[in-house]
């Protein structure tokens, strides 16, 4: 496959019906799906919406094009002219270059945007591993190894923590998550519900508002929907942290909670014209359908009209 045809899928310039057929294609190739995972990643942050400027996004390229040249394969040098507007991750994040930050290199805070429809993959400096979903800000100390490794979220992220010495701390407006060496996710988007899911390790959520905590074992998660809610419950954790992989899995979902999901995932303003739609129970995975794709099989099975604004990025659903 022609490397222009994974640019054009990731920057959203080829037509839908070509699309999914393209993504099969990039999944069949491991070598080719990997560069594809790193570029998508790329593009993420080097949108308008992370607020990257171009001389960082050049100062990325150059050092970027110094490390490709030192390197064989033919399919990374062509890839330079889309790299000049795409900061590589590993460049972003290890070491602490072109990134936004005030302050110095302790007390410095770095913030990173993914906008909606994208999701990063990132390498913290301390060694942890994030994905993080669409519509998220995520901020951290630059001297994050010294000290408490604490990061702010705000949206959704699913985190790999190295183990050290000092506690990892997720905070968000509805509290604090405390891991030492574990992988979990978090969710803790302004409109809806509070949620963090526990894939291995052991995590501690607590919430000052309530002057509640809870400890998390594996399988376990935690949900909290105002000052005094707060609910633990066993959950198959895939359903919650799939999202990192291209798949959003539903089972037995709100429509209203899906029309969330969906349009952080294709970047779109869903509108319910009839609030009695919102109770509609939705079970299904997406992976790789396009938005027309994803209304078509929910209008199979649920009593439901769809019209899509292409120019606006409106969704319209009413009552059949």
């Amino acid at each position: 496959m022609e490397i222009e045809k994974i640019i054009a899928v990731i920057t959203g310039n080829v037509p839908e019906d070509q699309k999914n057929e393209l993504l099969t294609e990039i999944r069949k190739d491991s070598l080719l799906y990997k560069e594809y995972r790193s570029l998508k990643n790329a593009w993420a942050l080097s949108s308008p919406e992370a607020g990257m400027s171009e001389s960082k996004l050049e100062r990325a390229y150059l050092t970027q094009e110094l490390k490709i040249n030192n390197q064989k394969p033919d399919i990374t040098r062509k890839l330079l002219s889309f790299l000049k507007y795409a900061a590589i991750l590993l460049i972003v994040f290890l070491g602490g270059m072109f990134v936004n930050r005030l302050g110095d290199d302790k007390t410095g805070l770095t913030e990173i945007i993914i906008p909606p429809g994208q999701v990063a993959e990132v390498n913290l400096p301390d060694g942890s591993h994030a994905w993080v979903n669409s519509d998220t800000r995520m901020s951290f100390s630059t001297g994050f190894q010294d000290q408490t490794r604490r990061i702010m979220l705000k949206g959704e992220a699913y985190f790999q923590v190295r183990k050290g010495e000092n506690q990892f701390v997720v905070s968000t407006e509805y509290g604090e998550v405390v891991a030492l060496g574990t992988s979990f996710n978090v969710q803790a988007y302004s409109n809806t519900e509070f949620q963090a899911t526990l894939v291995d390790g052991v995590i501690r959520y607590s919430n000052e508002k309530n002057n509640r905590q809870v400890i998390l074992s594996p399988g376990q998660q935690v949900t909290s929907s105002g000052v005094d809610g707060m609910d633990v419950r066993n959950v198959k954790t895939d359903l919650f942290t799939s999202w990192k992989d291209g798949v959003l899995i539903f089972k037995k979902e709100p429509l209203r909670e899906v029309i969330k999901r969906l349009e952080r995932h294709f970047a779109v303003k869903i509108e319910l014209q009839d609030s009695t739609l919102e109770d509609i129970r939705f079970t299904g995975n997406i992976e790789n359908e396009s938005l027309t794709d994803v209304m078509e099989y929910i209008n199979m099975t649920k009593p439901i009209q769809y019209s899509y604004e292409e120019k606006q990025k409106i969704l319209t659903i009413r009552q059949e």
